[in-house]
């Protein structure tokens, strides 16, 4: 009995881990994509996708920035990242 209960306070404690770097810079970037299909004006005209600072650049000087909301977690819980949120824009999103 106490082996299964181990095993389900170890296994829960596997699925609140942090995403591995490579699995949420993908999530990032999907979220980054999904936005620029969206958004016509910003497809026609996109410069960069910046994965690292969480930055899409397109037409004269524009930029979307997105930020992740700050998660409040137990002492030594890690958890999976908040999903990215466009935070603003420094050009207006319509034509």
């Amino acid at each position: 009995m106490k082996k299964i209960v181990l095993s389900l306070i170890m296994g829960s404690a596997v699925l609140m881990a942090a995403l591995p770097p490579q699995h949420q810079n993908m999530k990032d970037l999907d979220t980054l994509v999904t936005f620029v299909k969206e958004h016509p004006k910003v497809a026609a005209t996109i410069r960069e996708i910046d994965v690292v600072n969480k930055v899409i650049r397109f037409g004269a000087g524009c930029k979307a920035i997105f930020r992740r909301k700050a998660s409040m977690k137990p002492s030594g819980m890690v958890g999976p990242a908040e999903p990215l949120k466009l935070k603003r824009t420094t050009c207006p999103l319509d034509k």
